[in-house]
C-alpha cells in the first residue's frame, strides 16, 4: 500500500523533491492558463492608503527606519580577491560594534572603490527623474509596509545588462503564471493607471520580499507577508482609537469651572452674573484673538479643572497599547516616539534601531541585489563587483579611540587598522602597518618543567 503511495506521488522515484511535489500540487491550478491571475488580496493596497499614508504612527516606524537606511550610501566595488576579502566575506554582516569597525578595515584592504563602470555609472543615475537613493527609499516603503517591493530594468534586446532601474507599486503589480510549476511565474503585469498594462518579463524585476509561510492554491506564498498582516488589529485599534479620541474630544464638554471662593453667600454669583461672567469669558478669555492677553477679575472667583471622562482616559491607555504593539512589529523601541526619553534608554534604542533593523534590512537587499542586478555586469566584464552598504558613517557605530587603542597595544590591529575603525586616513609608512607585541614577552613554552616544579 506505501509503495503503491509512493508511486503514485513520486512516479517510483523516492528521490524527487518533495518541495517539487508540493508546488505542483499548489500550482496545479495556476499552471495551463498562461495569463495573469488576479490576486485575491483586496486589502493590499490599503496597506499603502490606510497603514502608511492614513496611519501616523505607522508612518513614523517606517520613516524612522528608512531615514537611518539611507544615511548607507551604496557604493560599487571591485573585489581584487585579496587574502582579506575572505575575512571581510565573514564580518560584514555581524552586528556588533567592534567586528563591523573590523570589518569595514578589511573592506579597505580587500575591496577597490569603483568608478568607471557602467555598474557604476547606473547607480549614480539609475533614470532621469530619481536618484538611486529616491529609488531606495521608495522601494524600501513599499517593502516595510507591504512586505514586498517590486524594481524593473530597462535592458537592450536579449541582455539581463540594465541601462535604467525604476520602482513598480507593489500594489499595482500582478504575476504572470507560466506552465512551469517549479518556474511559477513568468512575468508581471503593472497597471500603468492609464487604461493600460505592461507585461514585464519575471528576469527583469527585481521582486524584494518578506518571507510568507501561507501556502494554498492562489499563491500567497509567492507574495510578501506584510507586517500589517499580523498586526492588523492593533493597526484598526490604532486607527479606530484615534477617531474615539477625537470624537471624545469634540463631545467632552465643559473643561472647567468657575465658582465663587469662599464660603460667604454675600459673594455667590446671582442668575444674572453668572451669565454675564459667562459672556466675559467667551469674550476676553476664549479665542485667538486673546493670546497672550491678561484677563483681570473684579470678583473674588477661582477655576476648577475638569478631568478627562473614563471613556477619553481608556482610549488614550488603549493607544498607547497599540502604538507599542505596533512598533514591536517592526521590531522598533518604543521609546524612540517617547515624547521625554532618558538619555541612556533613547541611546540603547538608537543602537538597537541599527544594529536589529537597519543593517539586517540593509544586508538582506544587497545580497538580492548582487545577483539580480550586480551579477551580470561581473560576468560581461569578467570583474567581481561588489556592491555595499557603506555603514561606516553610523555614529551609533563609533568605536571609541580607547578601543582602537587597546587593540593596537595589544599586538591585534596595525596602527592603520586602528586608524581605519576610526575612519581616519592611513598613515604613509612602512611601520603603519606592522604588528608590534610589548617587549620582554616570551612564549610559555620556552620556560623549563623544572621552574613550575620548583
Amino acid at each position: 500500500m506505501i509503495k503503491a503511495i509512493e508511486k503514485a506521488l513520486f512516479g517510483g522515484n523516492k528521490r524527487k523533491d518533495a518541495v517539487n511535489t508540493l508546488n505542483d500540487i499548489l500550482y496545479g491550478q495556476l499552471a495551463n492558463t498562461n495569463h495573469v491571475v488576479w490576486y485575491n488580496f483586496r486589502t493590499r493596497e490599503d496597506y499603502i492608503k490606510k497603514g502608511y499614508a492614513g496611519n501616523a504612527q505607522v508612518y513614523s516606524i517606517v520613516k524612522k527606519i528608512l531615514d537611518k537606511a539611507k544615511d548607507a550610501p551604496l557604493i560599487v566595488y571591485e573585489d581584487k580577491g585579496e587574502k582579506s576579502s575572505t575575512a571581510y566575506k565573514r564580518t560584514k554582516y555581524s552586528s556588533d560594534i567592534v567586528t563591523k569597525a573590523i570589518s569595514n578595515v578589511y573592506r579597505k584592504k580587500a575591496l577597490e572603490f569603483d568608478t568607471s563602470s557602467d555598474l557604476y555609472n547606473l547607480l549614480e543615475n539609475p533614470n532621469d527623474k530619481y536618484t538611486m537613493t529616491d529609488i531606495l527609499y521608495l522601494l524600501g516603503i513599499f517593502y516595510q509596509t507591504m512586505g514586498e517591493a517590486f524594481l524593473y530594468r530597462e535592458t537592450a534586446d536579449d541582455s539581463d545588462i540594465a541601462v535604467s532601474l525604476h520602482v513598480a507599486p507593489g500594489n499595482l503589480m500582478e504575476p504572470v503564471y507560466s506552465n512551469d510549476t517549479d518556474d511559477i511565474i513568468e512575468g508581471w503585469k503593472l497597471n500603468l493607471l492609464n487604461g493600460y498594462d505592461r507585461t514585464l518579463d519575471a528576469k527583469d524585476v527585481f521582486h524584494f520580499k518578506m518571507p510568507n509561510p501561507i501556502y494554498d492554491e492562489a499563491g500567497s506564498q509567492l507574495r510578501g507577508m506584510s507586517p500589517l498582516m499580523a498586526g492588523g488589529k492593533y493597526l484598526l485599534q490604532s486607527d479606530k482609537g484615534i477617531e474615539g479620541w477625537v470624537k471624545a474630544l469634540e463631545n467632552e464638554g465643559a473643561k472647567g469651572l468657575v465658582a465663587p471662593k469662599g464660603n460667604d453667600p454675600k459673594l455667590w454669583l446671582n442668575p444674572e452674573q453668572v451669565e454675564k461672567t459667562r459672556n466675559a469669558l467667551d469674550k476676553r478669555i476664549h479665542g485667538a484673538d486673546n493670546l497672550h492677553k491678561i484677563a483681570v477679575s473684579g470678583m473674588p472667583l477661582e477655576y476648577h479643572q475638569i478631568g478627562l471622562s473614563p471613556q477619553a482616559l481608556n482610549i488614550i491607555e488603549g493607544l498607547n497599547f497599540s502604538d507599542i504593539k505596533l512598533c514591536q512589529l517592526w521590531n522598533i523601541h518604543p521609546v524612540l516616539f517617547d515624547p521625554k526619553p532618558t538619555y541612556e534608554n533613547l541611546k540603547n534604542a538608537q543602537l538597537q534601531l541599527v544594529t536589529d533593523v537597519v543593517i539586517p534590512y540593509l544586508n538582506t537587499l544587497e545580497q538580492s541585489l548582487m545577483k539580480w542586478l550586480v551579477e551580470p555586469f561581473s560576468i560581461r566584464d569578467g570583474k567581481n563587483y561588489v556592491i555595499d552598504f557603506d555603514t561606516s558613517g553610523y555614529v551609533e557605530l563609533k568605536v571609541n579611540i580607547e578601543t582602537a587603542v587597546k587593540l593596537y597595544e595589544a599586538g591585534l590591529i596595525t596602527a592603520n587598522e586602528a586608524r581605519g575603525m576610526l575612519n581616519w586616513d592611513d598613515i604613509d609608512e612602512e611601520y603603519a602597518d606592522k604588528l608590534f607585541v610589548s617587549q620582554g614577552k616570551v612564549p610559555l613554552s620556552d620556560y623549563s618543567n623544572d621552574f613550575f616544579n620548583g
